[in-house]
């Protein structure tokens, strides 16, 4: 299964090198993958139904023991859920009745959110800690069950793109500060593959540093955020720097734009390959391997499309993602409103029945607040500033309803007349009414989980 995709397991028996015999965790995973690359092909229909099974053990045991849900849940009726999780079908409909929660909610809950007791088989439970987007901490908890999960989805994404673990791995990410030196490309890959080495450098440096440091390191593989990648293909289209061994290029933790891939593709020869997760939930999906569009983790996760009053959206519109985890008993998230908004998509037409999401549109803190009181998608990535030569990265921030300032990394200083040009292109864009402050900066601010978005609505916060 996994020697063609050029991921050999690694065995854990001294003298033993093939076939290999993997340690016990291994074992789980390889069980793991086996299961995972059937039921990928089941229809959508079995595959909610096995969700619907999952999920009714998933309630019974946040209604039983996680304070929280006992007291939201307390007034549906029958039983705290509206129905008895223990006798009745779980279905859609009653499922779907159940209310959306938000992060404040879950994060003012404090202890109460965590669940009393885990069965033990279930593993270990382990604290962890995300400030997100906007920087305001949640305490989380996982299992080992939920974390060897998160662990086949990283091998599930290799598995698809059919990657060469073996080359040097480098990642610009939001890290401690610091080069950081690994000998593998971390435990979701070395618990059963033999990987190469993985290096890593913050996200917080300079462009200019960046694109030094990947020539130094030239790597076979390389993780970034979208805006981040945007400004190195830049930077090495306009030098006419290459990095030989490149031939694996992903993108985390921000939205991908049409404009982003294309740069990706003229800058390194190499297509630009997403993934979509949260710290909260794990993976929620994954980039098809034929298609730029996505396909959720339906084994791990239960994803939803709603509108603001909390009906599913038609496809092609684009709605809140609302997400339920299957297998967190420490830490259930229970119809949770990431604050993003995604589109769906059709089937797709590389035989996954996994549900498919056209396009991840965004944060709501992404929107544009209008004087009418309404908010709308700025499309700012599809303003081009290219009336004015020099300029490497770029941000929209939205001080008030009708102040908008761009901020800009430039290779020369900004006159009078660039700041009208670039001015009258973002009113055209955005509303002929607005004043646009242009700001030339060192560098971006990246938001406190590093990513660098294009446009940031400070009202909404």
């Amino acid at each position: 299964m996994l020697e063609p995709a050029g991921l050999p397991v690694r065995s854990a028996i001294e003298g033993i090198a093939w076939p290999a015999f993997p340690d016990r965790a291994g074992e789980a995973l390889l069980a793991m993958l086996w299961q995972m690359e059937r039921s990928e092909r089941f229809r959508p229909a079995r595959l909610r139904s096995l969700q619907m099974v999952q999920m009714r053990s998933l309630l019974r045991h946040a209604a039983a023991h996680v304070p929280f849900y006992a007291d939201l849940w307390a007034g549906l009726g029958r039983g705290r859920l509206g129905f008895d999780p223990g006798v009745d079908t779980l279905t859609p409909k009653r499922f779907s009745a159940l209310p959306v929660v938000t992060r404040e909610m879950i994060r003012s809950a404090g202890e109460a959110a965590f669940s009393k007791t885990v069965p033990q088989a279930h593993g270990a439970v382990q604290a962890s800690l995300t400030a997100g987007t906007t920087g305001v901490p949640l305490h989380l908890r996982t299992t080992a069950l939920t974390r060897l999960m998160w662990r086949a989805f990283t091998l599930r994404d290799h598995l698809w793109h059919r990657r060469d673990l073996t080359g040097k791995l480098a990642t610009i990410c939001a890290t401690p500060d610091g080069r950081a030196e690994a000998p593998d490309w971390g435990l979701a890959a070395s618990a059963l593959c033999s990987t190469g080495p993985a290096v890593g450098l913050p996200v917080e440096h300079d462009i200019v540093e960046q694109a030094a440091w990947l020539v130094e390191q030239d790597p076979h593989s390389l993780i970034t955020h979208p805006g981040n990648l945007y400004a190195l293909a830049g930077w090495f289209s306009g030098h006419g720097v290459k990095l030989p061994r490149l031939r694996d290029i992903r993108t985390v933790s921000e939205r991908v734009t049409p404009e982003q891939r294309a740069a990706c593709r003229a800058a390194f020869g190499r297509p630009l390959v997403d993934s979509y997760s949260t710290r909260e939930l794990g993976y929620l999906a994954l980039q098809c391997p034929r298609h730029e569009h996505y396909h959720v983790q339906e084994e791990g996760v239960l994803l939803e499309l709603l509108d603001e009053g909390g009906q599913p959206v038609p496809r092609g519109r684009a709605g809140r993602v609302v997400v339920t985890s299957l297998h967190n008993f420490a830490m259930p998230f229970v119809r949770y409103d990431t604050g993003d908004y995604a589109v769906a998509g059709a089937g797709c037409d590389c035989g996954r029945g996994l549900a498919v999401l056209d396009r991840i549109v965004g944060r709501g803190r992404n929107l544009m607040s209008m004087p009418d009181g309404g908010r709308r998608w700025p499309g700012c990535e599809l303003i081009s500033l290219d009336v004015v030569p020099g300029i490497r990265q770029h941000q929209f921030v939205q001080t008030a309803l009708d102040r908008i300032e761009l901020l800009l990394v430039a290779d020369r200083p900004l006159g009078a007349p660039d700041h009208e040009s670039l001015a009258a292109v973002v009113r055209e864009r955005l509303g002929q009414g607005l004043e646009i402050a242009v700001v030339r900066v060192e560098r971006l601010p990246h938001s406190a989980g590093g990513r660098l978005e294009d446009f940031v609505n400070l009202l909404s916060y």
